[in-house]
C-alpha cells in the first residue's frame, strides 16, 4: 500500500487543503506547531476511524467549524487506486470506500483491503514518534515476543482461532465484571437466594408485629389527615379574614361612630327636632332682644365689635363644628389603620425576606395550574434524585471496600505455589527431624527434673527449663512452616469468584443508578427551561423550587392587597387633610382674636366656639347691667324660661346619660341622621363578616398574618408526619409481601443446594477452557521463541549500519537486551547514550517492518525520530531510509533543516506546510 494524496476538508488547524505524496521517500516539512502531528493523526483517523471518547488523545475538531474529516487516496497491489473518505457527521463516522473498478464499500471493505493491518499494528510497528523512544528501556524478551505475536509473524492462524474460541467459550461462562455469562448469573441468583434465606430467617418471627404496626400507622394517618383537613379549613377562613379585613375595618369604624347606640324612633327624632327648632328660635329671639338693647348701649369691646361684624360667618362655622370633629375622628382612625397595615407589611417582608419590587406578581389561572403540575413533578424528581444519590454514595463506598477485598484475595491467590513449581529448599532440619528433636528435648528435660527432685539440687532446674523451651520452639516452628492445604486454596478460589460476582452486581447497580440519575437530570433540565421563562417573566429566583414559589403566591397577593389598601388609606388621609385644611382656612380671618397657630382644625373650632360664647356672655352681661327697664327684664326672663323648658324637653326625649347639654342634643340628632345610613351598611357588613369573624372580639391584621403562618406550619408538620407514616407503611407492606413470596426455609435450602451443584458443574467447564487456552498460549510462546533470533539478526544488521560498525551484535540474556561493541564489551541498554538508544530503537522498528513486508503493505511514518542524532548520525539514517524505501514507502515528518537539505540535495519529494505556504 502506498499513500498518494491527502485531502483535508477539516481536521485541527487544516481546512480545505490537499497534499500530494509523489515520492516513495517523502518529507513533510514544517516548523513547530505547523501541523505535522496533525497530518499523522489525519492519516490514522481516515484509515482506522475517529477515536472513541475514552481514548485519551488530542481533540482535532476543526477550529473554524468546517466539516470534520477528509479523504486519503492510496494505491493497493490488489485493488489498484483506492479512495477512502470519512466524516464525523456523516454515516456515524464510518468510512466510504471507492475502488478503481467503481466498487463502493464501507468499513468492512476497508478492513478487507488493509487486512491484516490493524490500528494497533499501525501504531506499534509502522509509526515512529518521539514519545515512543522512551519505550526502549522497557524493551525485553517478553516485550519482543509480545510484539511478534501482535503483528502476526508466528503464522499460526489456526492456533489464534483456537485460542480465541477457548477465550470466548470461557467468557460465555464467566467474566470477572460480566452480567451475561451463565456463572455470573448463577452466582447473582445464589447471592439473592442467600439474602432471601437470611431475610426469611431473621423476619419470620416479626410478621405479626409488622401487621400490627401497619394497623397503627393506618389509624395515625387518619388522625393526622383529620387534623390537616381542619388546619386547611382554618387556613381558608384566615385567608378570607385577610381578604375581608378592609370590610372589618369599615365595620369597626362605623360601629365606633355610632357608639353602639340603637337607632331612635322616627317620632322621637321628630320631637327632638321640634324641641331644638324651638330652642334655636328662642335663642334668636333672645339674641335679637339683646342686640336691640345693645344698640342703645355704648359698646367698648373691640372683640365684640369684631364678632358683631362677622356674626353670620361665625354662625355658619358653628354649624360645621360637628363635621370637623367627625372628620378629625375619622382621620385618627385612618392613621391607626395605616400604621397597622405598615406593621403587617414589614412583618411579612422580614419573615419572607422580600422587597417591594418582587411582589407584583399576577399569575393567570392557566399558568398557575401548569406551575402546580410542574412543581409536583420537580419535587418528585428532586426527592428521587436525593434518594438515588445517597444510594450511589453507599454503593461507591461498598465498591471501594470490595475492591480492597478483591485486591487482598488476588494477592493471596498469587502467593499460592503452583503444582508444577519446585519448592524453594531452605537450609536446616526438615519438619520430621524438628519434631523428633523437640520430643527428645522434652523427654531429657523430664528425666533431669526427676533427678533434681531425688538429689534435691535447685540448680539442676536451669537446664530443664532450657530443654523444655527448645522443645516448644521446635513444635511452634513446624506449625508455622506447615504447607497450605489444597482444600483451603480451593475455598479461597471459590470465595474469590463469589467476591467477583458481588463486585459485578455492584457495578451493574451503579450503572443502572447512573442511567436513572441521567434520566432525572434530563427531565430536570427540561423543567429548568420552563422555570427560567417564569423566573424571567415574574422575577422568581432560580435557586428556589417552584413549590416555594407557589407557597409565596398567597403572601404576594396579601402584600399586594396591603399595598392597595395602604395607597387607599393614604388617599383618604390626604382627602381628610384637605377637608380639614379648608375648614381651618375659613377661620384665617379671625387669627387676630382667635389663637389658630400650631393647632389642629378641631382645636381651632373649639377656640372659635369659646370666643363666640365669650362675646355672647359679654353682650348679656352688658345688657343686664345697663338696663333698668322692667319691660326688658320681663321679656328676657320669659324667653330664657322658655329656652330652659325646650332644653329640658329635648333632654328628656333623648333620655341618655351622655347627652346633658343642648349642644350634645344637637350632635345626637345629627348622629341619628347619619346612623340611619351607617346602620344599613353595618348590617350588610355583618352579613359578609359573620361567617369569618367573631364580632365580639377585636382583630388586627398583624395577628391574622401570624395566625396564618402558624396554621401553615402546622399543615407542613401534618404533611411531614403523613409522608413519614406512608413511607413506613409502604416499607412494611413490601416486607410483608416479600415474606409471603419467599416461601418456607426448607424449600429455600433445597433450592440453594441445587444452585450450588449447577455452579460447580459450570466451574469445571470454565476450568477446562482455561487450561486449553493456557496450552495454546504455550504453543504461541514456542513459535515466538523460534522467530526471535531472526528478528535480533535483522536488528543487529541495521544497528551496525546506523552506528557505522561501533556496535555489531544485539542479543538477549536472562530476559534482558544487551549490545556488544567492536571492542567486545557488553552494554545493557540503559547504559547507552541517548543517540545510541534512538539508533537501536530505529533498528528494531525497521527490523519489524522488514520481517513483515510480505504480509503488510503499509507505509512507515516517522515523526522526528532523530531528535538526538548529530549530523553524522542523521546522514547515516537518511541513507538507510533511502535504501529501505525501495521496498516500503517512507514518510518523514520533521522541522529539521538538515533533513530538508538532504532531501533537496538528493532530489526527493518535499511537502512544506506552515504559514508561508
Amino acid at each position: 500500500m502506498k499513500l498518494l494524496q491527502l485531502k483535508i476538508d477539516g481536521f485541527g488547524k487544516f481546512n480545505n487543503q490537499v497534499f500530494n505524496i509523489e515520492s516513495q521517500n517523502q518529507l513533510i516539512f514544517g516548523e513547530n506547531e505547523a501541523g505535522k502531528s496533525t497530518i499523522y493523526q489525519f492519516i490514522r483517523t481516515i484509515l482506522f476511524g475517529f477515536p472513541k471518547k475514552r481514548e485519551m488523545i488530542r481533540d482535532f475538531t476543526p477550529i473554524n467549524g468546517a466539516v470534520y474529516g477528509g479523504k486519503v487516496i492510496l494505491e493497493d497491489s490488489l485493488h489498484g487506486k483506492v479512495t477512502v473518505e470519512r466524516y464525523k457527521e456523516r454515516n456515524k463516522g464510518q468510512a466510504s470506500v471507492l475502488l478503481e473498478n467503481g466498487q463502493i464499500g464501507n468499513d468492512l471493505l476497508l478492513e478487507k483491503i488493509l487486512s491484516p493491518l490493524t490500528k494497533e499494528t499501525f501504531d506499534q510497528i509502522f509509526s515512529f514518534q518521539q514519545e515512543q523512544l522512551t519505550e526502549l528501556n522497557q524493551l525485553n524478551e517478553v516485550k519482543l515476543q509480545h510484539l511478534l505475536l501482535t503483528v502476526g509473524l508466528t503464522g499460526s492462524e489456526r492456533l489464534t482461532k483456537m485460542n480465541d474460541n477457548f477465550l470466548k467459550e470461557r467468557q460465555k461462562l464467566f467474566k470477572p465484571s460480566g452480567r451475561i455469562p451463565e456463572i455470573n448469573q448463577r452466582l447473582r441468583q445464589l447471592k439473592k437466594l442467600e439474602q432471601q434465606i437470611e431475610l426469611v430467617e431473621s423476619q419470620e418471627a416479626t410478621y405479626q408485629v409488622k401487621q400490627k404496626r401497619m394497623l397503627e400507622l393506618t389509624e395515625s394517618i387518619a388522625e393526622v389527615e383529620k387534623e390537616k383537613n381542619y388546619q386547611f379549613e382554618l387556613e381558608k377562613t384566615i385567608l378570607e379574614q385577610q381578604k375581608r379585613f378592609p370590610m372589618y375595618v369599615e365595620w369597626e369604624s362605623l360601629t365606633k361612630e355610632t357608639n353602639g347606640e340603637s337607632e331612635a324612633s322616627t317620632q322621637k327624632i321628630e320631637a327632638v327636632q321640634k324641641a331644638l327648632n324651638n330652642h334655636r328660635f328662642l335663642l334668636d329671639k333672645e339674641k335679637e332682644l339683646l342686640e336691640n338693647q345693645s344698640g342703645q348701649l355704648d359698646v367698648e369691646s373691640p372683640a365684640y365689635q369684631f364678632y358683631l361684624e362677622n356674626q353670620s360667618i361665625f354662625d355658619d362655622l358653628l354649624e360645621d363644628q360637628l363635621a370637623v370633629e367627625s372628620m378629625t375622628e375619622r382621620r385618627q382612625l385612618l392613621e391607626e389603620q395605616l400604621k397597622e397595615y405598615r406593621q403587617s407589611k414589614e412583618t411579612l417582608y422580614q419573615k419572607y425576606r422580600l422587597s417591594e419590587d418582587k411582589i407584583n406578581i399576577e399569575l393567570t389561572p392557566d399558568v398557575e395550574e401548569e406551575m402546580v403540575s410542574l412543581a409536583k413533578e420537580e419535587e418528585e424528581l428532586v426527592r428521587e434524585k436525593v434518594v438515588l444519590s445517597n444510594e450511589k454514595s453507599r454503593l461507591l463506598i461498598r465498591r471501594k471496600d470490595m475492591d480492597t477485598a478483591l485486591t487482598t484475595a488476588e494477592n493471596q491467590l498469587m502467593v499460592v505455589p503452583s503444582d508444577e513449581a519446585e519448592p524453594v529448599k531452605k537450609k536446616g532440619l526438615d519438619p520430621l527431624s524438628k519434631k523428633l528433636f523437640s520430643g527428645l528435648s522434652i523427654a531429657v528435660a523430664l528425666l533431669i527434673s526427676s533427678l533434681a527432685i531425688v538429689l534435691d539440687q535447685t540448680w539442676i532446674y536451669v537446664p530443664v527449663i532450657i530443654l523444655i523451651l527448645l522443645g516448644l520452639y521446635g513444635f511452634v516452628s513446624v506449625k508455622k512452616n506447615s504447607p497450605v492445604k489444597e482444600e483451603e486454596v480451593a475455598v479461597s478460589k471459590e470465595d474469590y469468584l463469589l467476591q467477583l460476582t458481588a463486585s459485578d452486581e455492584v457495578e451493574h447497580l451503579l450503572h443502572e443508578l447512573e442511567a436513572q440519575l441521567t434520566e432525572i437530570e434530563s427531565k430536570l433540565e427540561t423543567l429548568q427551561v420552563r422555570k427560567q421563562e417564569w423566573a424571567d417573566q415574574y422575577g422568581f429566583s432560580m435557586k428556589e423550587t417552584m413549590t416555594l414559589w407557589l407557597s409565596r403566591i398567597p403572601i404576594y397577593t396579601q402584600l399586594q392587597d396591603i399595598q392597595e389598601k395602604e395607597v387607599e388609606m393614604k388617599q383618604n388621609l390626604a382627602e381628610a387633610d384637605k377637608v380639614l385644611t379648608s375648614y381651618a382656612e375659613l377661620l384665617a380671618f379671625s387669627k387676630q382674636w382667635i389663637s389658630i397657630e400650631n393647632k389642629s382644625t378641631k382645636e381651632i373650632y373649639q377656640e372659635m366656639k369659646k370666643f363666640v360664647d365669650e362675646q355672647q356672655k359679654y353682650l348679656k352681661d352688658k345688657a343686664l347691667s345697663s338696663s333698668n327697664e322692667q319691660n326688658f327684664q320681663r321679656q328676657l326672663h320669659s324667653i330664657r324660661k322658655q329656652v330652659t323648658k325646650c332644653v329640658e324637653e329635648a333632654l328628656s326625649l333623648i333620655d341618655s346619660a351622655t347627652v346633658t347639654t343642648i349642644e350634645e342634643a344637637a350632635i345626637w340628632l345629627k348622629k341619628q341622621d347619619l346612623s340611619k345610613q351607617s346602620q344599613n351598611r353595618i348590617d350588610e357588613l355583618e352579613l359578609s363578616l359573620g361567617d369569618y369573624f367573631d364580632l365580639t372580639k377585636h382583630y388586627k391584621l398583624v395577628e391574622i398574618n401570624h395566625h396564618l403562618i402558624s396554621v401553615k406550619n402546622k399543615e407542613d408538620e401534618c404533611t411531614e408526619k403523613i409522608n413519614g407514616y406512608q413511607n413506613e407503611f409502604q416499607e412494611l407492606k413490601y416486607e410483608l409481601s416479600q415474606m409471603e413470596k419467599n416461601g418456607s426455609l426448607d424449600m429455600l435450602y433445597q433450592e440453594r443446594e441445587n444452585k450450588l451443584t449447577i455452579i460447580k458443574e459450570l466451574s469445571d467447564q470454565w476450568i477446562s477452557y482455561k487450561i486449553a487456552e493456557e496450552l495454546t498460549q504455550d504453543v504461541f510462546q514456542y513459535l515466538s521463541d523460534q522467530q526471535l533470533p531472526a528478528l535480533l539478526a535483522t536488528v543487529t544488521t541495521y544497528f551496525k549500519i546506523l552506528t557505522e560498525g561501533n556496535y555489531f551484535k544485539v542479543f538477549v540474556k536472562n530476559g534482558q537486551l544487551f549490545v556488544r561493541d567492536k571492542e567486545q564489551k557488553v552494554w545493557p541498554i540503559i547504559q547507552l547514550s541517548t543517540g545510541a538508544k534512538d539508533q537501536l530503537y530505529t533498528a528494531f522498528r525497521l527490523a519489524f517492518v522488514h520481517l513483515h513486508t510480505e504480509d503488510y503493505e503499509a507505509p512507515v511514518i516517522i515523526d522526528d525520530g532523530w531528535l538526538h542524532f548529530d549530523a553524522k548520525r542523521k546522514l547515516t539514517l537518511f541513507k538507510l531510509l533511502d535504501g529501505f524505501s525501495q521496498q516500503t514507502q517512507v514518510i518523514c515528518l520533521s522541522s529539521d533543516q538538515a533533513v530538508r537539505s538532504y532531501f533537496e540535495t538528493h532530489d526527493l519529494g518535499i511537502v512544506t506546510i506552515g504559514r508561508d505556504v
